[in-house]
């Protein structure tokens, strides 16, 4: 009966924790994909590491439904998976909207080879 006590916090950590990381990589993602006048090329590759993050949150969210039988937890869990596959769509959009010109605009900045 002890050792039952003593998971049980554990496990109410782990939903607090896979909430907060779903939370932060939303908020990051929103923080690269922020409105401004210009495009920030640099910020497709970060958004690429968020973007896969949130597919990982999802995985996590998934796996942790069968530990948790409470219905407060599980819809927990959902909205954390909402939030990550939300985040997961969003960064895909704008990086497949902007990788084009990026590519564009970085051959345009080097200049091409000598050719013989």
């Amino acid at each position: 009966m002890q050792k039952n006590q003593n998971t049980r916090p554990l496990k109410r950590s782990r939903l607090v924790i896979t909430a907060i990381l779903a939370l932060v990589t939303a908020g990051a993602s929103a923080w690269f994909m922020r409105g401004s006048a210009s495009v920030q090329c640099d910020s497709l590759a970060p958004l690429t590491v968020l973007a896969t993050l949130a597919a990982f949150l999802i995985s996590i969210g998934f796996r942790q439904m069968s530990r948790f039988p409470d219905r407060r937890s599980r819809w927990i869990l959902f909205v954390c998976i909402l939030v990550a596959g939300a985040t997961l769509f969003a960064d895909f959009r704008y990086v497949r909207r902007y990788r084009d010109f990026c590519d564009q605009l970085q051959q345009q900045i080097r200049p091409s080879p000598p050719s013989h």
